[in-house]
């Protein structure tokens, strides 16, 4: 009919209904291990394009975002994640009833004038790393783009059809970056490795990687490169190890679904058998009940007949 909004992905933490207004806010390791590793369908949703942000004032802030695609591919959502200094505990997830916005991408130091001005709380202290994800088209548009107001889109990176990582692979590596260095620096682990960090390795884990413009403004201060921390190899190590853990751990769980599916298929087989031979014995007495009462109306018949003789 027309007018009728269209019914999105039931997929906790990747799509939001269209009529939704707002988006929603979580901390990397709970919307992880809450909503995406153990979901199936996650395994289903591709990642068609990674685009890295850079933030015009403040600190330069800079963030990833990811556009991804559902099963059907007839829906899209959109995935942002980020890094924000400022201390407390990274993995509680005080956001994930709140909807979004609950703060500005980059609210650590984006009203400073220079690098070194930053707060002495956001220098050091456990990292806040971020998602935001709602479904592109919904309500939720114009929050989207209020997100983007004031960034510049410095590079992207695609992938082949048949080798784009899964949503549940990104999560992984998302989640392993974030738990690699929990702590944020603004000196080494900050923003700008987070995302230069995730952007490389899908680099290097997805061969078939394709990025735009090769030579950016990411990870710059006012051009001057920012000093990150060389941790690709070791998050790319993790991630391997992580996802080969996890894939036999999938199988192990189809394993048992295959085994649990089968024995309850034989319990019905055996349940049906069981029916069967209740009603074969039932025929059986039935048959043996007829014979009975035919041979007792047969002996009553001739008791009547003599009976009737003999009278």
């Amino acid at each position: 009919m027309f007018g009728m909004v269209p019914e999105h992905p039931k997929i906790d933490g990747l799509f939001t209904p269209y009529r939704q207004s707002y988006f929603f806010l979580h901390s990397i390791e709970p919307w992880y291990l809450n909503f995406i590793r153990d979901n199936p369908d996650t395994w289903h949703c591709s990642v068609v394009e990674v685009a890295w942000y850079k933030k015009q004032n403040g600190v330069k802030h800079e963030f990833l975002r990811f556009d991804i695609s559902s099963p059907d591919k007839r829906h899209t959502c959109v995935v942002i994640a980020e890094r924000n200094g400022g201390g407390g505990n990274a993995n509680r997830d005080p956001y994930d009833t709140v909807p979004g916005p609950v703060t500005p991408l980059g609210a650590t130091g984006d009203s400073t004038s220079n690098l070194s001005s930053i707060s002495s709380s956001s220098q050091w202290g456990a990292a806040h790393d971020l998602i935001h994800h709602a479904t592109l088209n919904s309500r939720t548009r114009a929050q989207l783009e209020q997100m983007f107001k004031k960034a510049t889109r410095v590079c992207s990176l695609t992938f082949s059809e048949k080798a784009r990582p899964s949503a549940n692979e990104l999560a992984t590596l998302l989640y392993l970056t974030s738990k690699l260095e929990p702590t944020y620096t603004v000196t080494s682990t900050q923003c700008y490795w987070f995302v230069e960090t995730v952007f490389t390795a899908l680099k290097s884990l997805f061969e078939d990687a394709e990025q735009d413009i090769a030579i950016h403004r990411g990870g710059t201060w006012n051009g001057v490169p920012v000093y990150t921390k060389a941790s690709v190899k070791e998050v790319c190590g993790k991630y391997r190890e992580a996802r080969a853990a996890l894939d036999l751990e999938v199988e192990e769980r189809c394993r048992l679904e295959r085994i649990q599916i089968e024995q309850r298929q034989w319990v019905r087989e055996q349940l049906q058998a069981a029916q069967v031979r209740a009603r074969a014995a039932e025929e059986i007495a039935q048959r043996e009940r007829e014979k009975r009462l035919a041979a007792e109306q047969k002996a009553l018949a001739a008791e009547q007949v003599v009976a009737k003789f003999l009278t």
